[in-house]
C-alpha cells in the first residue's frame, strides 16, 4: 500500500505539475494580448484568500517561468487576478482626520466581525495604539450589535497587550445573551490573529427611576474662564522663573502627545499650577510628603467637532477620552519630586455608564484621583460631570507603573591572603 501511495502521489504531482505551467502560460498570455476592461476595472474589495501567496509546491522543481523567492528558497507565483487586496491605508496622520469619521471609524467584515485601520499613537515616540480609542471601537463594535432600545450601562476591559498603530485591529464580537432588560458583549480585539484586549459590555433598556440620588459636583471655575492646555504651553514656557520639573512635563507634553489629540479634543486644567507641578506642597501630606490634593485632578473636556445627534456616538467619544488623563494623576506628585517611570500602561478599565443624555462636544469635567499606588500597580478613579453637574460616567483604572532600574553596584571582594 505504501509503494500504491507513493506512485500515485508521483502521478499526482505530474499531473499537477503540468496544470500549472498550462495556467502559467495562459496568464502570461493574457498579460500580452490584453485582458478584458471588465478584468482590470473591478476593484472590488474582497477578503484576501489564505492561499493568495502560499508557495504551492506542485514539483520539486519549479518550472521555468515561475521566479524563486530569494528568502526561502521556493517559487513565487504572480498575484492571482480575482483575487484584491483590502485597502488597509490609514488616515491616522491626516491633518483632516476626525474622531468619528477616523478614530472611531469601523468597517463591518462580516456578522459579528468589525475593522480599524486608523489607529492613533499613544506615544509620538512607540508604534503602540492609544488605549482609550480601543475602548472606545470595541465599545461601537458592541453598540452595533444589539437593537437601538439598548444603552450600554457599564464595561469591564483588559489590556492583554500592546497594540501595534502599523497593523489593523479586528474586532470579534460573542453575543453572550440578549434578554428583555439587559444584553451582554464579549468583545475581543485582534492583531495578527492574537488578543491584545478584551471587554465585557452591558447594556440595558432603559427604566423608570426607583430610588433616586447623586453627590454634588465639586465647585470648580467654569471652562469659558480657563486656558487651553496648548496654549498654556507656549504662554508659560516664556516663564525664566519655570521650575525644572514643569518645564521638563510640558516638553514631554510637547514632544510625545501626537498632534490629533489637541486637534479633536480641547483640554483645559482647573488648577494648572498643580497640573504642571508648580504649586509648592503644603503640610496636610498623605504620605511621602505630598499633600493630600495632589492625586487628585480636574480637567474640561471637550470634542471640537459636532458629533451629532446619535447618542451613541457620544458615549463612545466619551469612553474613547475617559483613559487620557488618568495615569499621569497618579504619577504627577512623584514626577515633581524627579521620579522618572521607566513603563507606565493601563492594565484593566471599567466604565459605568448612567445615562446616555449628555454631548461630549460640550464641556465635560472630568475628575480623577488616585487612591493607592504599590507594588508597580496604581489605581484611579474617575468621575464624568455636565456643565450643569449630572453625573454621567464614573470610571476607575488599575495601571502598571514601573521604576527605572537601578544601576548595580559590582560587590568589593577582599583578594585572598
Amino acid at each position: 500500500m505504501l509503494f500504491g501511495c507513493r506512485i500515485a502521489r508521483q502521478t499526482i504531482s505530474t499531473t499537477a505539475r503540468r496544470l500549472a505551467i498550462q495556467q502559467q502560460k495562459r496568464f502570461e498570455s493574457a498579460n500580452t494580448t490584453g485582458m478584458s476592461s471588465s478584468t482590470h476595472t473591478n476593484t472590488t474589495p474582497v477578503v484576501q484568500s489564505h492561499f493568495a501567496h502560499r508557495p504551492q509546491h506542485v514539483s520539486s522543481q519549479p518550472s521555468r517561468s515561475m521566479e524563486m523567492d530569494d528568502q526561502n528558497g521556493l517559487p513565487h507565483y504572480p498575484s492571482l487576478v480575482n483575487v484584491t487586496h483590502i485597502d488597509m491605508t490609514s488616515r491616522a496622520e491626516d491633518i483632516r482626520a476626525g474622531l468619528i469619521d477616523t478614530f472611531l471609524n469601523l468597517e463591518r467584515v462580516d456578522k459579528n466581525l468589525y475593522l480599524a485601520r486608523h489607529l492613533l499613537k499613544g506615544r509620538n515616540s512607540l508604534p503602540v495604539v492609544y488605549g482609550g480609542q480601543v475602548i472606545g471601537q470595541a465599545l461601537s463594535a458592541a453598540t452595533a450589535t444589539v437593537d437601538v432600545g439598548f444603552v450600554p450601562n457599564s464595561l469591564h476591559s483588559y489590556f492583554v497587550q500592546s497594540g501595534n498603530v502599523d497593523r489593523p485591529i479586528l474586532y470579534q464580537v460573542d453575543r453572550i445573551r440578549d434578554g428583555r432588560s439587559f444584553c451582554t458583549r464579549l468583545v475581543k480585539a485582534l492583531q495578527d490573529g492574537e488578543a491584545i484586549f478584551t471587554v465585557q459590555i452591558s447594556f440595558h433598556r432603559p427604566e423608570v427611576d426607583s430610588i433616586v440620588h447623586q453627590l454634588p459636583m465639586p465647585e470648580v471655575p467654569a471652562p469659558d474662564s480657563l486656558e487651553d492646555l496648548s496654549d498654556t504651553f507656549e504662554r508659560i514656557k516664556k516663564n525664566a522663573n519655570i521650575p525644572p520639573a514643569a518645564l521638563a512635563m510640558i516638553g514631554f507634553k510637547q514632544k510625545e502627545i501626537p498632534p490629533a489629540f489637541f486637534r479633536i479634543f480641547s483640554f483645559r486644567p482647573v488648577d494648572i499650577d498643580s497640573y504642571l507641578c508648580l504649586k509648592k506642597d503644603d503640610n496636610h501630606s498623605a504620605g511621602h510628603g505630598h499633600p493630600t490634593d495632589a492625586y487628585r485632578s480636574y480637567v474640561w473636556i471637550k470634542a471640537n467637532e459636532n458629533i451629532g445627534d446619535d447618542p451613541r456616538l457620544h458615549m463612545a467619544a466619551a469612553a474613547y477620552i475617559s483613559d487620557a488623563t488618568m495615569i499621569e494623576t497618579a504619577l504627577r506628585p512623584h514626577s515633581k519630586r524627579g521620579f522618572i517611570p521607566s513603563m507606565a500602561l493601563t492594565l484593566d478599565h471599567s466604565i459605568w455608564m448612567h445615562t446616555d443624555n449628555f454631548r461630549v462636544d460640550d464641556w465635560l469635567l472630568y475628575e480623577n484621583h488616585s487612591t493607592i499606588a504599590g507594588g508597580g500597580r496604581s489605581l484611579i478613579e474617575g468621575k464624568l460631570w455636565t456643565r450643569d453637574g449630572r453625573l454621567v460616567f464614573s470610571t476607575t483604572q488599575e495601571a502598571l507603573i514601573r521604576a527605572q532600574k537601578k544601576p548595580s553596584t559590582a560587590s568589593q571582594v577582599s583578594p585572598a591572603k
